[in-house]
C-alpha cells in the first residue's frame, strides 16, 4: 500500500495533517450503506475529509471526493460534499457525535519516512481523545525529549499545560 493522503484538521488555528480517519466509523454506527468512492493509489478510502476542533468539540467542516451512483443509465460519478452526505443538515459543518476514539496529528519535523498507510514518524504527535464528538484528553508526545505534555483545559484542570519528563 503506497502512504495515504491524509484528512486534514484544523487545530488552534493551524491546518495540520490527521493520521485517523473519524468519518470512517460513520457509516456504520449511523446505518448507512457507504458511499461508492472512486480510489487512488495515494487515497484507498477516496475522500479527504477536513476537521476542526471547535470549543471542545470535533467537526466535520468539508470533504472532497468522487463516487458512483447508480441511476437509470447506470453508474455516474458525482463530487461529495456534506450537504449529500448529511442532507437533513442546514450547518455547513457537522458535530461528530458518532466518533469516539484516539485522533493521531503529526508534528514537527518527519523523522522516518514509511512508504505504508500513515506509519511516517515525526518529531512529536499530538493525540486528542474523542469520545462521541467530544474532545475528552489531549496530550503531546515529545519523542526527540521523551516528553508527554498534557493540555489539561481537556481534563477539567483548569487552562494550563502540565509536562511531565
Amino acid at each position: 500500500m503506497a502512504a495515504q493522503l491524509p484528512d486534514i484538521i484544523l487545530l488552534s488555528g493551524e491546518v495540520r495533517d490527521l493520521y485517523s480517519n473519524p468519518l470512517e466509523s460513520y457509516w456504520e454506527k449511523a446505518g448507512r450503506k457507504r458511499p461508492d468512492f472512486k480510489t487512488q493509489q495515494n487515497c484507498n478510502r477516496g475522500y479527504i475529509a477536513s476537521w476542526s476542533i471547535e470549543g471542545s468539540n470535533l467537526v466535520l467542516t468539508d470533504i472532497t471526493g468522487i463516487y458512483s451512483r447508480a441511476s437509470l443509465f447506470g453508474k455516474r460519478e458525482r463530487q461529495i460534499t456534506i450537504g449529500r452526505l448529511f442532507p437533513k443538515s442546514k450547518s455547513r459543518s457537522i458535530l461528530a457525535n458518532w466518533f469516539s476514539g484516539k485522533l493521531r496529528i503529526p508534528d514537527g519535523n518527519m523523522t522516518m519516512y514509511e512508504h505504508n498507510s500513515y506509519n511516517s514518524r515525526f518529531e512529536k504527535e499530538i493525540i486528542v481523545t474523542i469520545e462521541k464528538g467530544k474532545v475528552i484528553k489531549m496530550v503531546t508526545l515529545d519523542y526527540t525529549r521523551q516528553r508527554l505534555t498534557v493540555d489539561t483545559k481537556f481534563t477539567n484542570q483548569g487552562p494550563k499545560a502540565t509536562s511531565y519528563q
